[in-house]
């Protein structure tokens, strides 16, 4: 079943469409379901489909010339000498028609040898823009994508007719893989599996909650077992560290001195390698809302849900895995301190929902920024944390996300509109958004009749609205 990609697939479409030719740039993480897009786009039409190897010219062209030959009914010949001279036949052979021509995890070819787009440039500019083919190069090596492909110093650069930057879904796609559980459930799976296509694709219907993680995690063969080291091995050149700096952060480090020091790894080569895991959308770099990026209270946290889930119950409980003893991590560790753990996961959630009620204009400001802010209370010096804010020029909406067993007071609202005070001395309007996992007290529902200002939110809204 194709879920999730459906206005890529649209815009793919758009683009075949027109008559003329393509150059598409399609890059995401690994398992984001790249392939399975352009699969599902190439279903109805002529299509060569080359997913290249981690091997050497020689033998990648051997193989995209024998594709070529198998498509167009060839007895086998000799193999192309040059990839120009396999991209000439193509279009000879189209004489003007229509085929879509994909280069899946095209840094393969790339990398062995970089001339590779020069000869793109080439036979783009001299023989193809003129014809009917649509192109795709496709890859997961995100930096090399972005600079080498993408990049102002590209050979190919002013080429390209479109891009696709494929990221996680969001929670409300996420869900779609979930049917026939609670709505608590269903986020609570978030939770562990996140976005990505590939890993949601491991959640069975037809098993509990704790069931599908112990399934998924919690046996040596299980599919999401070594997950995060297997794609840290294909993604960098030294997993160790970037192993090391993962779990610093899941253990509670933040800053990247801290990292640093918790690894005891120089702070700039630190840096490097944070940066690096950025770019791979494992991490995000966060700073409090309305302070630059380069604000001293920069924090890192880990952005990918299955990373975060594996490296807070898996990695340091791996003897106990490989031991058969998945039921006392489930009950001692896992049942104890998944809603903590679900904190962090609900105000991204509740995030989300914010950005598409956002996109659609259903919310009382059209927010252009929206983030974290953590600082001081000028009276007692004490910490305070808003868990989002959201902007339109002097219009504010903050937020409180609670997931917890207890409906959610009227003191919880009192505090957030305090802590807003604390925030910021505000010219224009402000609304006080409460998100709940267990609902309202009467007080503060009584509130919110009285005040339009306040707006509550619960998991029917949340999960029913995906």
């Amino acid at each position: 079943m194709f879920i999730g990609r459906e206005s890529e697939l649209d815009e793919l479409n758009a683009l075949y469409t027109e008559d003329a030719f393509q150059l598409v740039v399609m890059y995401g993480r690994r398992r984001v379901g790249k392939t399975t897009l352009l699969n599902e786009f190439c279903r109805d039409k002529e299509a060569i489909f080359f997913p290249a190897e981690q091997s050497n010219d020689k033998l990648n062209l051997e193989k995209f010339s024998n594709l070529i030959f198998q498509h167009y009914h060839e007895d086998t010949l000799e193999p192309f000498a040059s990839w120009e001279k396999a991209l000439m036949y193509i279009h000879q052979r189209q004489n003007g028609q229509r085929l879509v021509l994909i280069f899946d995890e095209f840094p393969y070819l790339a990398k062995q040898d970089m001339a590779i787009l020069s000869m793109f440039q080439h036979v783009i500019d001299h023989v193809l823009r003129d014809g009917r083919l649509f192109i795709v190069l496709c890859g997961s090596y995100m930096s090399f994508m972005e600079k080498k492909v993408l990049g102002s110093k590209s050979p190919i650069f002013g080429r390209r007719t479109a891009q696709f930057h494929l990221k996680s879904f969001d929670y409300r796609t996420s869900l779609r893989f979930m049917n026939g559980f609670s709505a608590e459930d269903k986020l609570k799976l978030y939770g562990a599996y996140g976005g990505t296509a590939m890993y949601l694709a491991q959640i069975s219907s037809h098993k509990s909650f704790e069931t599908n993680i112990k399934d998924s995690y919690l046996r040596t063969t299980a599919y999401l077992y070594e997950e995060p080291l297997l794609l840290l091995r294909q993604e960098v050149q030294e997993p160790g560290i970037y192993n090391a700096i993962i779990a610093a952060i899941a253990c509670g480090a933040s800053k990247a001195n801290e990292i640093a020091t918790k690894i005891s790894e120089p702070s700039p080569k630190c840096l490097k390698y944070i940066n690096t895991l950025c770019e791979l959308g494992i991490i995000y770099k966060e700073t409090p809302f309305g302070e630059k990026e380069s604000s001293r209270k920069t924090i890192y946290r880990i952005a990918d849900f299955m990373f975060r889930f594996w490296y807070r119950y898996v990695f340091s409980n791996r003897i106990l895995v490989e031991t058969g003893a998945r039921d006392i991590i489930w009950t001692r560790t896992i049942a104890n301190t998944y809603s903590d753990y679900m904190g962090t996961v609900f105000e991204r959630i509740c995030r989300e929902y914010l950005l598409w009620k956002n996109s659609r204009g259903e919310l009382p400001i059209l927010f252009t920024e929206i983030g974290r802010w953590w600082g001081t209370n000028p009276t007692d010096r004490s910490q305070v944390e808003i868990d989002i804010i959201a902007k339109d020029g002097d219009d504010y909406l903050f937020c409180e996300c609670k997931w917890q067993k207890e409906k959610a007071g009227i003191q919880i609202l009192r505090e957030l509109q305090k802590k807003a005070d604390i925030f910021s001395h505000r010219k224009g309007n402000s609304w006080y958004v409460l998100f709940s996992k267990s609902g309202f007290t009467e007080a503060v529902l009584e509130e919110a009749k009285k005040n339009n200002h306040v707006i509550l939110l619960d998991l029917h809204e949340l999960v029913g609205q995906a």
